[in-house]
């Protein structure tokens, strides 16, 4: 890892003044929760989080909600490392200058000599001061949770670069969204959709159902090879679409980090979302994109859907297949999803035609399984009508 300190300009004096109202409201909510956890000592983000959010928010009503959690963090992790370090404390940890280490739902990456940060008035734009040493950084590695903080009146940024890790590509980058209906759309304008295979999987579904009800020992057999099927219809599918991505100039491949997106809480139903293999199209596209010389980026997935690819702010509404940008254009919704993730690589990417109804559509064709156990949909029909 490497470090570089540099200055950052707001374009207002207003701008300037809301993200140091942020830095300010940072500052009163971990000392509010220090007071809290010195009393608690629970060492645990949700017993702290559940002692102290809603006081703070009642104390503070316009402080966003992720500064408060980063407050939160921050506190837990300063006592942690003091029971760590087995220091005695008489009183609770206190923080008197202003600064806030940033997240992805902090800040995004406007430019490359620049900076989008959450302010007190929304997200503004904020410039580097810009040295050679700075530029050379910036073009090599991607950097993460930058730090702001305030000096004589002055606001600061440092930039944490993965100087460890393996150098970015100068090419382009290929920002890939995937979804349900749409299997995959790309920065480029190609949307991957298959809409014969999306029948034959609720065909195979609804069959798969029947015969859980029937609940019979020749139902649980064919259930069975019913289920054998669908898995290598699934996995053919992702071979296919990979391949259609990997059809691209560009040498690095962008894709959200999904993990826990199919967790389901008590209130929520997760049946569609459940049958695209989204971890398994990750895996293949990761191992076929190192043997054409390709790098695969994991980005965090939040807002995605909602910022305006061209503006970068989070201006417009979706509306199922569509965005409607603030300017009066209608987007492709997953087209302008897949540039937003290819923005946040930050390196120059692969955008094709963003107005709806203009993306191209590729249809993966995917061989039918010689797999001889396996169950086509016709037979579980005929079998079904028999009452098996």
């Amino acid at each position: 890892m490497e470090s570089y300190v540099t200055e950052i300009y707001a374009e207002s004096k207003e701008n300037f003044d809301a993200l140091r109202q942020i830095l300010a409201w940072q500052r009163d909510a971990y000392n509010f929760a220090s007071e809290r956890e010195f009393a608690l000592k629970s060492f645990h983000i949700k017993k702290l989080h559940d002692e102290c959010y809603r006081s703070i928010r009642a104390k503070w009503p316009e402080i966003p909600s992720q500064v408060v959690i980063k407050a939160e963090q921050d506190v837990l992790a300063a006592y942690r490392a003091v029971r760590k370090n087995k220091h005695a404390l008489s009183k609770p940890c206190v923080k008197r200058g202003l600064s806030i280490r940033l997240d992805q739902r902090l800040y995004s990456c406007a430019t490359r000599t620049g900076i989008r940060i959450t302010t007190a008035l929304g997200r503004k734009n904020f410039s580097f001061k810009i040295f050679p040493k700075l530029v050379e950084l910036l073009s090599k590695f991607p950097y993460v949770d930058p730090l702001v903080f305030e000096r004589d009146g002055r606001l600061f940024i440092v930039l944490t670069f993965k100087s460890d890790a393996p150098k970015l590509p100068a090419n382009n980058a290929l920002g890939v969204d995937l979804g349900i209906r749409v299997t995959a759309a790309c920065s480029d304008g190609r949307l991957i959709i298959d809409k014969p295979f999306n029948g034959r999987r609720r065909k195979v579904r609804f069959l798969k159902r029947n015969l859980q009800s029937s609940g019979t020992k020749s139902a649980r057999r064919k259930l069975k090879l019913l289920r054998r099927r669908e898995r290598n219809m699934s996995k053919a599918q992702m071979h296919a679409v990979a391949n259609e991505v990997l059809k691209t100039k560009a040498n690095v491949l962008v894709l959200e980090d999904l993990k826990g997106l199919k967790k389901k809480k008590p209130f929520q139903k997760k049946n569609r979302i459940s049958q695209v293999p989204f971890a398994e199209l990750r895996d293949i596209l990761t191992y076929k994109a190192e043997r054409c010389g390709m790098t695969v980026l994991l980005v965090k997935p939040h807002y995605t859907s909602q910022d305006d690819s061209v503006t970068g702010c989070r201006e417009g509404e979706r509306r199922g297949r569509r965005f409607y940008a603030k300017s009066g254009l209608i987007y492709d919704a997953d087209i302008n999803a897949a540039c937003n993730i290819a923005a946040r690589s930050k390196l120059p990417y692969s955008r094709g035609n963003l107005l709806a109804g203009q993306a191209a559509v590729n249809r993966p064709s995917v061989h039918k399984s010689n797999n001889s156990n396996g169950l086509d949909a016709a037979q579980a029909t005929t079998l079904l009508a028999r009452g098996s």
